[in-house]
């Protein structure tokens, strides 16, 4: 695997995510510019390798199948466009905003700023209640020039809203949650049972008879998930009605899925759901941290109703030290630990160019799930892999510098038009760097829970 444009070192940045046991990296090939966006971190680089990972664990899956082996090629620009999907999204030719006008950065008393993540309405409810204002940014920007940011950020946290001061990374690195998660890897990836699961048959895609349960909301459960659909899997997204949601969301993160409603509140809800995974090869579970579990559908209740799964978990700020569990998104870890603020030359917040770390986040758990059922179709197994915004944050950091543009890309050749419920879309088409099991999505997005929840009949 060469590539003398790379200015980043791809076998050791693909070893990184399995401590050395990668798949075979010598049929992976990268192609393109690598400094595609501005920024001061290798952005490029983490989405051309993390796309790249899932092709190539797809590619090893269906070679354990009995398909051919074959060469994969990630164009770069390609990558940064799968990168860009809720940008590039547009229904009967208009964009959807993915921002609530009440989300993004504010200054306060002490000069700093604070970024409050407001796109769900209870979200920016509670900021409101807490600060004693309607939901107006006006009254808003007022209120929060009273705080000093550090109160402000605690009193919305133990308020259970989504919200973060803005820190330089030399204030984070030395933060007490940044020391006990610094050396934690990428991914894990660990067996957590025995099982005599039959084998996957041979098949025209990596996926073919897969079944997928998606529990995710937002950015990277549903690449995750979106991703395994594209290589044949039937995935079905489950949610909550009660529950909302964020349409830029479901619909550029919606195709190659069914959408399915479950009120786990209930006993129906948990027999039914109980049932879907007695069948299931999968589980993504991006809920918060512990949702599931509260309801008797931990990892290891989770391996007894269906013994041989790979359970694929998500969350923001990891499982392990003083913030484990914490609530977060994309943003507020970008804002949390110095990202943010790495780019700017007046003070001022600036965010990287994409939301690099649910998206790279979404295909190493597409790469994981992966790589857990090719251990299964060689050994059996249960298994459980576990993620975080924050892990993909480190890695990031790691992975080297940013930099300029090397010259202006288009980024709208790797759209698509398909037709859906929701009117003509133009969205990012499915990578397309394996030429012996091209990706493709079967299905346009649907609008939450409009299917049926139950798996199709293979």
């Amino acid at each position: 695997m060469s590539d003398s444009m790379a200015s980043v070192d791809h076998v050791a940045a693909l070893h990184a995510l399995t401590g050395g046991a990668s798949p075979d990296l010598d049929w992976l090939e990268f192609s393109g510019l690598p400094h595609i966006l501005e920024s001061p971190f290798a952005v490029t680089e983490a989405a051309a390798v993390s796309v790249g990972a899932a092709a190539l664990a797809a590619a090893e899956l269906f070679e354990a199948r009995g398909g051919i082996a074959q060469p994969i090629a990630v164009d770069r620009a390609h990558a940064i466009a799968a990168f860009s999907i809720e940008r590039l999204l547009r229904v009967n030719g208009d964009p959807i905003e993915a921002w609530a006008s009440l989300s993004g950065a504010y200054r306060t008393r002490d000069q700093r700023y604070i970024q409050l993540h407001c796109n769900f309405p209870h979200h920016a409810q509670g900021v409101a209640d807490r600060l004693g204002v309607p939901l107006d940014r006006t009254a808003f920007e007022t209120a929060i020039a009273s705080w000093d940011v550090l109160d402000l950020e605690t009193a919305l946290i133990e308020d259970g809203m989504i919200a973060a001061a803005y820190r330089t990374l030399d204030e984070w690195d030395a933060h007490p949650h940044a020391l006990a998660t610094a050396a934690l890897p990428p991914l894990e990836l660990s067996r957590i049972g025995d099982a005599d699961t039959p084998l996957l048959r041979s098949a025209d895609r990596p996926l073919d008879g897969v079944r997928v349960l998606d529990c995710s909301r937002v950015l990277a459960g549903p690449v995750a998930g979106m991703t395994l659909a594209s290589h044949g899997a039937d995935v079905l997204r489950v949610g909550a009605e009660h529950l909302p949601t964020v349409d830029n969301g479901v619909i550029s993160t919606g195709f190659g899925k069914r959408s399915a409603h479950i009120d786990l509140r209930t006993p129906e809800g948990k027999a039914t759901f109980t049932h879907l995974l007695s069948e299931a090869d999968v589980l993504i579970d991006a809920f918060r941290p512990g949702a599931l579990e509260g309801h008797g559908f931990g990892p290891t209740e989770v391996a007894r109703i269906r013994p041989g799964i790979a359970i694929v978990q998500l969350c923001a700020f990891d499982w392990s030290g003083p913030w484990a569990g914490r609530r977060g998104f994309d943003s507020i870890i970008q804002s949390t630990t110095g990202l943010a603020l790495a780019g700017s030359e007046d003070g001022a917040p600036k965010h990287l160019p994409v939301q690099v770390l649910d998206h790279a986040t979404g295909y190493l758990a597409a790469f994981a799930a992966l790589r857990a059922l090719t251990r299964r179709q060689s050994e059996g197994g249960s298994w459980l892999a576990r993620l975080s915004l924050l892990r993909t944050r480190n890695w990031l950091v790691n992975l080297g510098a940013g930099g300029e543009p090397d010259e202006p890309v288009s980024l709208k050749k790797y759209t698509h038009e398909r037709d859906s419920a929701f009117g003509a879309l133009t969205a990012v088409r499915p990578f397309d760097g394996l030429p012996a099991s091209p990706p493709g999505w079967d299905r346009t997005p649907s609008p939450v829970g409009s299917d049926s929840a139950e798996w199709l009949s293979n």
